[in-house]
Order: C-alpha cells, then sequence, then structure tokens
C-alpha cells in the first residue's frame, strides 16, 4: 500500500483534507463527488491525481459499492475525508470491503515501514492519541487542521462508477420560505449564548438591518432555547458559510461554531471574556459587553 486517498464531496473542507494527507508520505489520489469547478479547486491542492465522479443526475451514495470495489483493487493505505455526511457514506462502504479501521478526530496521517500511524484528538481536544495499524485506515478529519497550499493543478479525470438501483435524481425542490440566504450572503451577524435575555436579539436584528446582513447563531440557541429555526445555525454539523463579513457576538468561538465560518474574509467578536477562543480567530476583537456595544456600532453603520 503506498498511496492515500482522499474523498472530497464539499468545498469547505478539500483544502484540509488534502493538507492532512499530503504529509502522510505517499502519493495522494482525490475522488471527487460533485462538479467539475470542484475537481478544479481540488487539482491544484497538491494532488497526484483527481478523479471527478459528476453527481448533477445522481447522488454520491449510490456509487459507493463501485468506489468501494475500486479500493480493494488499490489498496490505499488510508482514506481520509471530513465529518461530511455524504463522504461518510462512501467511506463506510469502503471500510467494509477493506475491513478497515476507523478513526474520527484525526489530525496526523503518517505510513512507514508498512504501517499507518494516525493521530486523533482525545479528552475533549485536550490530549492526542496515537493509533497505528498494519492495515488500511479510513480517517475522518478533526475540525480547524493546516490547509494544503496551492499548487499547479493536475489533470482532472472524469470517471462513471456504477450505481446502486439505477438511482437518479428527478427533482430537486426549494421551500423558498425556508430559505435564509447564509449560503450566498456577503455580510452575517452571528449571536451566541453570550446575548443574554432573548430580547436582546432585537439588538442583533438592528444591526443586521443597518448592514444588509443575514443572521445567524450557534446551535445552543436553536437545539437548547429554540430561538432560532434549524436554517440559522452555523457549525460542523449544520451549514458552512463564507461572507465577506462575519460578526458574532457573545460566542464564545467554540470548535464546532467556529467551523462554519472560518472561511469568512474577515470575522469580527465581541465578548466579555477576554480569554474567549473566538479572540484567536478573528481579525478584529472588542471585549465587552455586546448588549452596550450593539447599539453603538448599528449607529456608526448608520451614520457612515
Amino acid at each position: 500500500m503506498s498511496k492515500v486517498w482522499i474523498l472530497v464531496a464539499d468545498d469547505m473542507s478539500a483544502a484540509s483534507v488534502a493538507g492532512i494527507a499530503e504529509k502522510s508520505g505517499c502519493s495522494v489520489d482525490a475522488l471527487v463527488f460533485g462538479d467539475a469547478s470542484r475537481a478544479e479547486a481540488v487539482a491544484g491542492l497538491g494532488v497526484g491525481s483527481v478523479s471527478l465522479y459528476e453527481t448533477e443526475e445522481t447522488l454520491a451514495e449510490s456509487m459507493a459499492s463501485a468506489i468501494a470495489q475500486r479500493a480493494v483493487k488499490e489498496l490505499p493505505a488510508a482514506v481520509v475525508l471530513s465529518d461530511n455526511a455524504t463522504a461518510r457514506a462512501i467511506a463506510g462502504a469502503v471500510a467494509v470491503e477493506l475491513n478497515a479501521a476507523v478513526a474520527t478526530n484525526v489530525t496526523s496521517v503518517k505510513v512507514e515501514a508498512g504501517k499507518t500511524v494516525v493521530e486523533q484528538l482525545a479528552a475533549e481536544g485536550e490530549a492526542v492519541r496515537v493509533l497505528e495499524a498494519t492495515g488500511p485506515v479510513v480517517c475522518v478529519i478533526a475540525d480547524g487542521g493546516e490547509e494544503a497550499e496551492q499548487s499547479a493543478p493536475v489533470a482532472v479525470e472524469t470517471v462513471s462508477a456504477e450505481q446502486a438501483h439505477d438511482m437518479k435524481v428527478v427533482a430537486t425542490n426549494v421551500d423558498a420560505g425556508g430559505s435564509n440566504g447564509l449560503a450566498t450572503a456577503e455580510k452575517v451577524v452571528g449571536v451566541g449564548l453570550g446575548i443574554g435575555e432573548k430580547e436582546n436579539l432585537s439588538l442583533v436584528d438592528d444591526l443586521a438591518a443597518a448592514l444588509g446582513a443575514e443572521v445567524a447563531c450557534t446551535l445552543p440557541l436553536c437545539d437548547n432555547y429554540h430561538w432560532f429555526e434549524h436554517n440559522r445555525v452555523v457549525g460542523t454539523s449544520t451549514q458552512k458559510i463564507s461572507p465577506r463579513l462575519y460578526m458574532c457576538f457573545g460566542s464564545s468561538g467554540a470548535p464546532q461554531h467556529m467551523t462554519g465560518v472560518r472561511s469568512s474574509k474577515v470575522i469580527v467578536a465581541v465578548n466579555n471574556d477576554p480569554e474567549a477562543p473566538v479572540f484567536r480567530e478573528c481579525a478584529y476583537g472588542i471585549v465587552g459587553d455586546a448588549k452596550k456595544i450593539l447599539p453603538v456600532l448599528t449607529e456608526a453603520v448608520r451614520k457612515a
């Protein structure tokens, strides 16, 4: 086994997946599920080859069995992917066919002396566990890993795969009432538990209106407090956004949330805890009470 595969089924995680795989000591083959633009972006991430499985008219998951059979023929030492539902479904089929070990929260993969050595976060990120296997390993990466640098792109080969039960996409229906524009918004105002009482959300709405921005929230405000619908949550398990400006108020900067906004061009954070992790992620930070700072910022925007 002398190669590592990466499975790429979304745009946000491609650089992080490639960043871990390229340090494995093996050549890296990228299997991309989506369209040509996604494959071309991956082609410039230091990989050795790119196979594009187009999914405009079919589900990538329906190709899982065929991808698993390819894995049996090529025997990658490791299969690296993000915590993406489509990639996980395909990786699961691969793991079964290869009788492979599975590791999550992976930060490093190295293949040396016939063994695959994997490092993964443990104890809620406070420790690193080192794993060793003599066979293939399916590796789901941890959030926030080092991203691959841009390189000269390799050629993209479009390939086909046999689909289970000939599954096809026959329609994609969008509920206009449920669309919130976060995916394409250039400016987003986010809010976390530090905002305090529910009545303080009006301060967030006022700033968003002044900026012409969308409003997002952290997961607890939806799941625990039910102050927002699920389509407003940004994070690892929900949706990832990449606006030009992301302003967050009362968010501590938990990895689950920051992974969802890390591709923002500029992040501005307001939190009353000077040690909050969010200040390590932002371009500009203000230590203070979000309830007092929000009206000041809103007035400044209106006067600008």
